[in-house]
């Protein structure tokens, strides 16, 4: 059987620096950490702030928890081995319904993704 990776939860201060945040971070991812997001379409700081190094896996139209009517995200991520951009995803966790920081790669299985499998992944 396969090992599954440690959960963490960590509780952090509404207004953290992003020298906190990335210290806290580094404690928890050793080497590089990957964000796997599906940002929405009209995110367009988000997408030409990262635009060489979020790579898009599939466009995906469906109901965003936040956001109504029915949008367009672009399933990707970002092999973040500098820890980057991690502080700058987070600020925007607010406004994603799909944000999460591994270690696991994970990319070879994000094409098979749909916008149903999405909101079933968002309930667990």
């Amino acid at each position: 059987m396969d090992c599954l990776p440690k959960k963490s939860e960590v509780l952090l201060d509404e207004e953290i620096e992003k020298q906190e945040f990335v210290k806290i971070i580094n404690s928890i991812y050793k080497q590089e950490c990957y964000i796997y997001a599906v940002i929405p379409e009209w995110e367009e700081e988000l997408f030409n702030e990262h635009s060489n190094d979020f790579i898009i896996i599939n466009k995906i139209r469906f109901t965003l928890t936040r956001i109504f009517p029915r949008t367009i995200g672009f399933l990707g991520y970002v092999k973040d081995r500098k820890k980057q951009y991690i502080y700058e995803f987070y600020l925007r966790s607010t406004t994603m319904d799909f944000l999460v920081f591994s270690e696991t790669d994970v990319t070879q299985h994000l094409n098979i993704l749909n916008g149903e499998e999405l909101r079933y992944l968002q309930h667990i």
